[in-house]
């Protein structure tokens, strides 16, 4: 099992999405202090498309972006982006550039860009990208973090969930050619969430996120499961096991998942009349609910079965 296996990038935005304040808390203390939680952040997901579409680069990222406002009303987005590659990135501070002045390009909001540095090198750490000469120069600054530089006592003590993210990314980076001691640490950390005494729900979604991450062989996996199975049997938990509840979680997306393909072969039947099996088949492989939830609605308004095969293949 190589490193790409682990699930990173999902995670970090399902975490992010979940706990954005707890995010900006635990990452970025100064700014959280100038942010007005009262007014609830709006995530920009469909604008960032829009920034990371328009930009040049061949690489494409998860990032997050959300609207903010400071103590002072003003509002501001922040664009934030998680590395995770283990190697030297030439092009990163590059990219952050572009997706900064992208998004002000198009929308004229004032943005700040955050970097989570999750690779394995130590000395590697940009917060900055220029160009120019002598008195004529373009620059910007962006906030970085360096996961690397969180000692493990730190983490253990907080209460805060990105503590939970950040552990669990941190062990599952060191794991990559040991397996067996991943299973080892997901376990530890999972107890670790019942007896800290978080609640049911934060127990569910850290759960989930730890799971996501830390990704096991079937064997291994079956271990862990039957090791938090007899946990929660021998602690007698009051409510639904964990891995229950994330069971029918699964069912109930795979079900509105086929339901979204079916009615998109539907209404594209009832325009065009039958479809090609290349097409069916691609619409298979879809796995992004969000995505099937959009093409429904381009059902309507595409010209031909080929268009419509091509908005597939541009995803």
């Amino acid at each position: 099992m190589s490193e790409t296996t682990a699930n990173y990038d999902e995670t970090w935005k399902a975490a992010i999405g979940e706990y954005f304040d707890s995010f900006i808390s635990f990452f970025f203390s100064n700014i959280y202090e100038q942010i007005n939680w009262e007014k609830t952040p709006v995530s920009l997901d469909k604008e960032l498309e829009q920034i990371t579409a328009a930009s040049e680069t061949d690489k494409r990222y998860a990032d997050k972006l959300y609207q903010v406002w400071l103590l002072d009303d003003q509002e501001i987005w922040i664009l934030i982006h998680i590395e995770v590659q283990s190697q030297y990135d030439s092009q990163f501070q590059e990219r952050m550039f572009i997706y900064n002045y992208r998004a002000f390009d198009l929308y004229h909001k004032p943005v700040i860009s955050l970097a989570i540095l999750g690779d394995e090198s130590k000395t590697w750490r940009p917060n900055s990208y220029q160009y120019g000469l002598e008195e004529s120069q373009v620059i910007i600054k962006f906030a970085s973090i360096k996961l690397l530089d969180y000692s493990w006592e730190e983490l253990q003590t907080s209460k805060n969930p990105f503590y939970r993210v950040v552990m669990a990314h941190l062990k599952t980076k060191i794991t990559t050619s040991n397996l067996t001691e991943r299973e080892q640490w997901k376990w530890q950390l999972v107890r670790n969430l019942y007896e800290e005494g978080w609640r049911k729900f934060e127990i569910i979604n850290l759960f989930k996120f730890i799971d996501k991450m830390m990704t096991l062989p079937p064997q291994l996996a079956l271990k862990f499961t039957t090791k938090l199975n007899e946990y929660e049997e021998e602690k007698k938990m009051p409510f639904l096991s964990t891995l229950e509840e994330m069971a029918l979680e699964r069912g109930q997306q795979i079900g509105a998942k086929e339901t979204r393909k079916k009615d998109i072969i539907n209404l594209l039947k009832k325009r065009f009349g039958n479809l090609t099996d290349e097409l069916i088949q691609s619409l298979n492989k879809i796995d992004d609910l969000s995505f099937l939830d959009t093409l429904i609605l381009e059902t309507i308004s595409v010209n031909s079965v080929a268009e419509f095969q091509e908005l597939i293949n541009q995803k």
